[in-house]
């Protein structure tokens, strides 16, 4: 986790209230710890961008809609 707040400066709060919200889905290993994948740190960085542009959760879930 903590690599993972260096790379995108988000909070580990944040990363876990982003992935409650099923924003990010990284996976859990066999100790329950979470192993983010490139693409789950691209997203949380894009996340933070719609953030820093003033975009709530709700917004930002429709834009990133799969």
């Amino acid at each position: 986790m903590s690599v993972v707040k260096d790379m995108t400066k988000l909070s580990g709060r944040q990363i876990r209230y982003y992935e409650e919200q099923g924003l990010v889905k990284p996976v859990r290993n066999d100790g329950n710890r979470r192993v983010f994948s490139l693409n789950d740190i691209d997203r949380l960085i894009e996340i933070k961008t719609f953030i820093d542009k003033g975009i709530n959760v709700a917004g930002i879930k429709a834009m990133l809609k799969d």
